[in-house]
């Protein structure tokens, strides 16, 4: 199918409009899986958690361009000003998975040699369903790009790890007049808090900064008296960030050590752990053709040097990974210090150079890789 110049914005407008946080990219899923065929892309299917898979081509190596269809909630109206894009996922990350797909389709009258595998997955925002599906079902991949907000100058090859936990704390209840007799399971959760950020913060804080850091965060925090006295309950969901050095395993490990420290004072109480997520953190090898192309495409394309960048955050790249042992980089367009904001937008001119830098990126990617294997 021919592509207009209008194409790429409608596609992405077109994908802002269907709202889809994770759990609920059902009508996203089968508008893609829609499209892809309409489009031309010469294969395409849905797998068993709704992945949507385009491919274009079929002989020589195969990149994976992977991008995420599920936001977080909370709807934005979408509209244009300017050169802007407002709407949810603009740019977390429906901007980086329509460059993506029009980068790809646009290579398809010349692509002689190569298949360029796209992904559009689930759950990245949630528990990562869609991602955990592709690496079990193991395609056939040489070359990975995952596309999240790195800022048109900049690819990431690194990301934290993240330990999601859940602790509960309980204590007999009584009157509030007998305070000084019974624990209160609140202080308790927040005693317990208050040793862990001490922790993380004497023993495990670089002078490198916050990417090397263990960093922690409370991100719900329940607690009640059951008899509306002396709380007995206290629930505190915590987010621990994990730099390249420790690893989950030794993550688990701090907090359990510290609980039974709790565990072995007088305090008349018990204590629930429940590990509700984990991810290791990973870095990628910067020597390779995935991260030579973007660069190079990256100066063709801006006339600027590109920066290496690590993130905070975590991503699919971190599950990819740890699975397949190939060049992988995460790239695309968009600030990601509006990601998840209430006014997120996409520069529409960073967004069109996005595409072209993807094509850039993936011719230069094939052309090494048939230089290789001629060598």
């Amino acid at each position: 199918m021919y592509m207009d110049e209008q194409y790429p914005i409608e596609l992405l407008k077109r994908m802002l409009e269907i709202y889809s946080p994770s759990g609920k990219e059902d009508e996203m899923a089968s508008f893609l899986a829609d499209e892809l065929k309409r489009i031309g892309f010469s294969r395409v299917w849905m797998d068993s958690v709704s992945n949507v898979y385009g491919e274009i081509g079929s002989d020589g190596p195969t990149i994976l361009l992977c991008g995420h269809m599920d936001t977080v909630p909370g709807w934005i109206p979408v509209r244009i000003e300017g050169e802007r894009i407002y709407g949810r996922g603009s740019v977390d990350a429906k901007s980086s998975l329509a460059a993506m797909i029009v980068s790809a389709l646009s290579l398809k009258p010349e692509l002689s040699w190569g298949r360029i595998l796209v992904a559009c997955v689930v759950d990245e925002e949630g528990r990562a369903r869609g991602i955990r599906r592709l690496v079990r079902d193991e395609p056939r991949i040489d070359y990975a790009i995952f596309g999240e907000p790195s800022g048109i100058k900049n690819i990431v090859f690194a990301y934290k790890g993240h330990l999601k936990i859940r602790i509960e704390f309980r204590t007999l209840t009584g009157h509030v007049g007998a305070q000084h007799l019974l624990p209160n399971a609140i202080e308790k959760g927040f005693e317990f808090w208050t040793r862990l950020k001490d922790i993380c913060e004497r023993e495990y804080k670089s002078p490198y900064g916050i990417f090397y850091s263990l960093t922690p965060a409370i991100t719900r925090v329940y607690g009640r008296g059951t008899t509306k006295s002396i709380p007995d309950i206290c629930i505190l969901e915590v987010d621990l960030r994990l730099p390249p050095t420790v690893k989950c395993g030794e993550a688990i490990k701090i907090v359990s050590n510290l609980l039974n420290e709790f565990r072995g004072g007088d305090y008349g109480f018990t204590i629930r752990l429940r590990i509700v997520d984990r991810i290791e953190p990973y870095v990628a090898r910067r020597d390779t053709p995935i991260i030579s192309s973007l660069r190079e495409a990256i100066l063709e394309e801006t006339g600027e040097e590109a920066r290496l960048i690590r993130k905070t955050g975590t991503g699919d790249m971190n599950i990819f990974g740890a699975h397949y042992n190939v060049p992988v980089a995460t790239y695309g367009p968009g600030e990601s210090s509006l990601s998840h904001t209430p006014n997120e937008y996409i520069s529409i001119p960073e967004y069109l150079v996005g595409i072209k830098i993807y094509k850039r990126a993936i011719r230069k990617i094939l052309d090494l890789s048939r230089a290789l294997s001629q060598s």
